[in-house]
């Protein structure tokens, strides 16, 4: 016979609270007969469900730039692509977080080859408010005339300070040929999502 689960009203008194069918004996669960708070002995929203998430693309395909993607940013707003824990904002490329915390960033790039080239793909963080900034992200492509590629990369990026730690994205194109394919699908997006707090 399973076990049960069993609350003890700390007399001996036993309310049973369900059938605990995979439990080979008993198990119960004592609270002392007064009023109180339970103290957790662990953070249960610790490794839980992603507390948000934003999805974001470019109006408009990118040819041969070799710096910052400073414009045409969009926020998608369809259900699948944000939810609750706040939204990203993005001012001249540079994208600030809503909260603390360790955010997984995802790129997802389209890159056509109208010649043969080598492009890179990239985002760089910073911890000063771009007084300085490294490579956090970068995706490698080599093509082509006429070929296309879809290459995806992410990295958790871990935020303290939401007024210094920022990220931005850019596209470097040696022969100046490649497109960033950013049609009406958002094949290049970049997502945010948050995977916990500090």
């Amino acid at each position: 016979m399973p076990g049960q689960i069993k609350i003890d009203d700390g007399a001996g008194n036993y309310t049973i609270l369900t059938n605990g069918g995979s439990l080979g004996s008993d198990k119960t669960i004592t609270i002392p007969n007064t009023t109180g708070t339970m103290a957790l002995t662990s953070d249960i929203s610790a490794g839980g469900l992603e507390e948000a998430h934003n999805r974001w693309y470019i109006s408009a395909d990118i040819t041969g730039t070799n710096g910052v993607i400073s414009s045409n940013w969009v926020r998608s707003t369809s259900a699948n692509d944000t939810f609750s824990g706040g939204d990203m904002s993005e001012s001249s490329g540079v994208f600030t977080f809503p909260s603390t915390g360790y955010w997984l960033i995802r790129m997802e790039a389209q890159i056509e080859f109208g010649a043969a080239d080598t492009t890179f793909t990239k985002s760089n963080f910073t911890n000063d408010n771009f007084s300085t900034s490294s490579t956090l992200i970068q995706i490698t492509t080599q093509g082509v005339s006429s070929t296309e590629l879809f290459q995806t990369a992410d990295r958790v990026f871990k935020v303290t300070d939401t007024a210094n730690d920022k990220v931005n994205f850019e596209l470097e194109s040696y022969g100046g040929s490649t497109t960033l394919d950013c049609g009406g699908l958002a094949n290049t997006n970049f997502q945010f999502t948050k995977l916990r707090d500090l």
